[in-house]
């Protein structure tokens, strides 16, 4: 989906995330994409997949209690 910035909001669908909400989302993404980048690493920590699952986990239950409140993401 395409994401369009007004007025520092997200625009997403019909309703606009807060900007507080929009960087919790996009800083759960990131820590999503850093866990994946560092799994293949050599010298990745031991618990990196307990610790991804962990991020996925949060931020799937962020983005679904988003779309519960009318948030189309």
């Amino acid at each position: 989906m395409q994401e369009l910035k007004v007025c520092g909001k997200l625009l997403m669908g019909d309703e606009q995330l807060t900007t507080f909400q929009a960087a919790q989302l996009k800083w759960l993404k990131q820590q999503v994409d850093n866990l994946q980048d560092e799994r293949y690493k050599k010298d990745a920590r031991p618990n990196i997949h307990r610790e991804l699952f962990a991020a996925r986990e949060e931020l799937d239950n962020y983005v679904q209690a988003l779309r519960d409140r009318g948030y189309k993401i």
